[in-house]
């Protein structure tokens, strides 16, 4: 079992805690809260019956068993994090985006690897059961035929956070790195249109067409609707599959008829952070690595740069 600290326990990054409780004595044998705000790292600490440090710093020089740390802080502060925890010998799953740019994702990448420690991304979407249904039940027994489009929707209302990404990097990432996921192929080329609405920092709408190897898709994302949806749908020649990530349901719809299969729904985070933590004892990679990480920034900052330019733009893979 591990010694798992947890960075970061906003909004998001108590749930990581929570889920951590869930796996204590099968994977986990100790869980540590960290946060800058001690009323609220304490409260959580509190209630998971973890133990609490204000401070990175502090628990990677006093905690020398530790095994991993789920970094959920602010995107700014993943790479100092994520570096500190690596150079520490500590195993990393670092929230998406990675980090707030390319070049620090690859040298996180290097670092990781150099030192033979797992590098994880908290791509949820990977561990969803209805994308593992699309992969196992549609794409592998070739229900769609020939992938034609794919399209992408997220929207919700969300605050103005001075310190941090926009949609594309924050919230559009989900589903790039989905259709990678889904069909292994690697975006080619981007136009992309984005802007600021109610947000003063960062983008709060976008809208992508990204051309893969073999079909095209559309994303849509945005921090303005008042209105959370999450959905996907893929067009093939035999079949179009739609995916409701929010009412959590997949339809198939084919010349024969309209098919809503019963699909059992389990936590993704949960998948995740299981994932991770098995990766670690058998020592062999997660589902969503550095270089998926990598890979979907890239994607990202060829949109951003082609909403700034207002033109096509390929997308440039370092690694």
């Amino acid at each position: 079992m591990l010694k798992v600290a947890v960075f970061g326990v906003g909004g998001w990054g108590i749930n990581h805690v929570r889920v951590l409780r869930t796996l204590y004595g099968t994977l986990v044998k100790d869980i540590i809260v960290v946060d800058v705000n001690a009323e609220r790292g304490k409260y959580v600490s509190k209630i998971y019956g973890a133990k609490f440090y204000s401070s990175v710093d502090k628990v990677l020089a006093r905690e020398k068993d530790l095994d991993a740390v789920i970094i959920s802080t602010p995107t700014p502060l993943h790479y100092e994090h994520a570096l500190a925890s690596i150079n520490s010998g500590k195993h990393v799953l670092i929230e998406k985006p990675m980090t707030d740019s390319i070049y620090k994702a690859i040298k996180l990448y290097d670092y990781a690897k150099d030192s033979g420690l797992i590098l994880a991304v908290g791509f949820i979407m990977r561990y969803h059961p209805l994308v593992s249904y699309v992969i196992d039940k549609v794409v592998k027994n070739n229900v769609l035929g020939k992938i034609l489009t794919a399209n992408s929707k997220r929207t919700s209302l969300w605050p103005n956070r001075p310190w941090d990404v926009g949609v594309i990097k924050d919230l559009a990432i989900h589903d790039i790195d989905l259709l990678h996921y889904i069909f292994n192929e690697k975006a080619q080329y981007v136009y992309a249109d984005a802007g600021k609405l109610k947000h003063s920092y960062y983008e709060d709408f976008a809208s992508m067409l990204i051309n893969y190897e073999t079909y095209s898709a559309v994303f849509e994302a945005n921090w303005v609707t008042p209105y959370k949806i999450r959905y996907l749908s893929l067009t093939g020649e035999r079949a179009v599959v739609n995916v409701d990530f929010v009412a959590n349901e997949l339809t198939v719809f084919k010349n024969d008829g309209v098919f809503k299969p019963k699909i059992n729904i389990q936590e993704p985070l949960l998948l995740e952070d299981k994932d991770f933590l098995e990766s670690i004892i058998n020592k062999r990679s997660p589902k969503a690595t550095g270089m998926d990480g990598i890979r979907a920034l890239a994607v990202c900052e060829a949109a951003l740069e082609s909403a700034k330019l207002r033109r096509i733009v390929e997308v440039k893979y370092p690694l």
